[in-house]
């Protein structure tokens, strides 16, 4: 608020700036959904993978994904706190991409750099571009479906750097 010479406030409305410190957006949708990710992959990588053997698998990763889709009415509620009957949406758009990236880092191919490198380009750019609207539950699922795969192998590297 800027005051004028009678001394009446004069409101500033600079949309700019209201976005530049959207914090709430970014706690949200972007921090929250990758520690969520970092916390379930270290925890995989932890408890799991030592006692499967040599096969490594369902990794960290596929970890971080199931306990997220099993917890993804209470990650909606959380993170999006949109009505709780859309839920199965958010759920939906979470599963759909984790499904996608699960088969990523299944195929061994180019999974670093497609579920890691490619995802965190994405992931840049659709927080940087989604964070501006409203969007509906299927589409908060896909993005933190990108926060949980990239926070979910950092986590999973730490812990294993550290065992």
């Amino acid at each position: 608020m800027e005051q004028d010479e009678v001394g009446t406030e004069v409101p500033i409305e600079n949309r700019f700036l209201l976005r530049v410190f959207d914090f709430d957006t970014g706690l949200r949708h972007i921090i929250a959904p990758a520690l969520l990710g970092a916390v379930f992959g270290g925890f995989w990588q932890y408890s799991v993978m030592p006692n499967i053997g040599e096969i490594n698998l369902p990794n960290p990763i596929h970890g971080a994904f199931l306990i997220s889709i099993l917890l993804s009415p209470v990650l909606y509620r959380v993170l999006v706190g949109d009505e709780m009957s859309r839920w199965k949406e958010y759920t939906l758009g979470l599963t759909l991409l984790g499904l996608i990236f699960s088969m990523i880092w299944l195929s061994g191919w180019g999974a670093v750099f497609c579920g890691g490198y490619g995802a965190l380009l994405v992931w840049v750019w659709i927080s940087t571009d989604w964070g501006r609207y409203d969007l509906p539950p299927f589409r908060y699922g896909l993005w933190h479906a990108f926060a949980i795969d990239l926070g979910a192998f950092a986590g999973s590297v730490l812990v294993y750097a550290q065992l």
